[in-house]
């Protein structure tokens, strides 16, 4: 999960709606929650969505994913 304000999770949301208006994306998820506490980046987010499918095959962006490499090294 990544920590987010209001306003830079307002324009991820943007940007996903934008890409899906203009057929640059066909899937992805977003998963976002607010902690019991108030703080500066309130929401904990998550997000994977498909983009560049105008341009061919395109790639992904991803929000809050884990780092930790599968084999558990760091």
């Amino acid at each position: 999960m990544q920590n987010m304000s209001r306003e830079e999770l307002l324009s991820l949301l943007d940007d996903i709606r934008d890409r899906v208006a203009a057929g640059d994306s066909f899937e992805g998820h977003i998963q976002y929650l607010i902690p019991d506490r108030p703080a500066e980046h309130p929401f904990d987010v998550a997000a994977m969505y498909r983009v560049g499918n105008l341009l061919g095959q395109g790639g992904c962006v991803l929000v809050g994913a884990d780092q930790t490499p599968l084999d558990g090294a760091a």
